[in-house]
C-alpha cells in the first residue's frame, strides 16, 4: 500500500469516527494523481456541529494538503461531484 492510500485509509476511520456515512475522493488527485497538488475529499453524514473537529482531525492524520466538503453544508455541491468520484467508505455497502 502506497502512503497516499495509507493516509485516505487514516482520514476515512476519522471520519467514520465522526459519524460520516459516505466518503469519496474527487478532484484532480482522481484525475492526475502525479500532478496533483492537494486530495480533494467531500463526507455525508456527519453533523455541521461536527465537521470543524472531523476537519482538524483528517488535518492530523492526513499530513498532505486537502479539502473537505460537507453534503450537509454544501448539498448542491456534493450532488454535482458524487457522480465523478471514487467512493472510499459507504455504510451502505459495508456489512
Amino acid at each position: 500500500m502506497n502512503v497516499v492510500a495509507e493516509q485516505l485509509q487514516a482520514a476515512v476511520q476519522t471520519l467514520r469516527a465522526y459519524g460520516a456515512k459516505r466518503v469519496l475522493l474527487f478532484g484532480s488527485y482522481l484525475e492526475t494523481p502525479e500532478r496533483a497538488r492537494d486530495l480533494d475529499l467531500a463526507v455525508e453524514g456527519i453533523p455541521l456541529r461536527r465537521l470543524l473537529d472531523a476537519d482538524v482531525a483528517v488535518d492530523a492524520v492526513l499530513g498532505v494538503p486537502y479539502d473537505l466538503v460537507s453534503r450537509e453544508g454544501n448539498p448542491g455541491f456534493y450532488d454535482v461531484i458524487k457522480n465523478h468520484a471514487k467512493v472510499l467508505y459507504d455504510e451502505d455497502k459495508t456489512a
